[in-house]
């Protein structure tokens, strides 16, 4: 395997000679480039053509989420690797969704950052450390917010799964032997119990909990 390719963007010259100091003293490691824009960082990506886009999120306070899409659009075969001040689970987790290869602190360190490279050029995914303990502690706040059926009665499951199903009011009405107007009543109740807002929400809940089967 060649050396890994990377170009660095980050808003800050100071981080990005830093980086560059650290890493072209490694062998397998090539700096092809540097950016200080989100706009930047995506021309040199179409023109240089890096393996890696090392990229501050926050590099010029644009959407550093879109920026991650944006560059993945264009090559999709290049690797994108969040180095960033921020240290959000949430951040994290929608960093990860939007297509990052890897996820680390600036405050981390030099050895967690080649360990990140060095887990990118086996094709991992990779978290340091710290990075994993906020992205479990944002999923933990998240399962105990999310909505259970347990909340629901048996009637109101009853309803969920005839709607999710496809079937209208009156439909469901008639299948429980009840009045559009009563369903219309449940669904109400069950939409705020489980804090959805569409039909399409209800959906997606009954499918994810197997209430209906796909």
């Amino acid at each position: 395997m060649g050396k890994m390719r990377i170009l660095v963007a980050d808003g800050h010259e100071v981080v990005r000679k830093g980086i560059r100091t650290l890493l072209e003293s490694r062998s397998k490691l090539d700096i092809c480039g540097e950016a200080s824009t989100s706009g930047d960082a995506l021309a040199k990506t179409k023109r240089l053509k890096p393996d890696l886009v090392l990229l501050d999120i926050a590099i010029d306070n644009l959407n550093g989420l879109q920026t991650i899409q944006a560059i993945l659009k264009a090559r999709p075969h290049t690797k994108v690797l969040v180095l960033t001040m921020h240290d959000s689970g949430e951040f994290a987790c929608r960093a990860l969704a939007a297509g990052a290869s890897a996820f680390v602190l600036k405050s981390d360190g030099a050895r967690i950052l080649v360990r990140a490279l060095e887990a990118i050029r086996r094709d991992e995914i990779f978290l340091s450390p710290t990075a994993t303990k906020i992205v479990v502690n944002e999923l933990k706040k998240i399962l105990e917010i999310a909505p259970s059926r347990d909340v629901l009665t048996v009637r109101e499951k009853e309803v969920l799964k005839l709607l999710a199903e496809g079937r209208s009011n009156k439909e469901t009405g008639a299948a429980l032997g009840i009045s559009s107007r009563t369903v219309d009543s449940h669904r109400a109740s069950i939409m705020h119990k489980l804090n959805l807002r569409t039909l399409s929400d209800l959906v997606h809940f009954a499918i994810r909990n197997k209430i209906i089967d796909i």
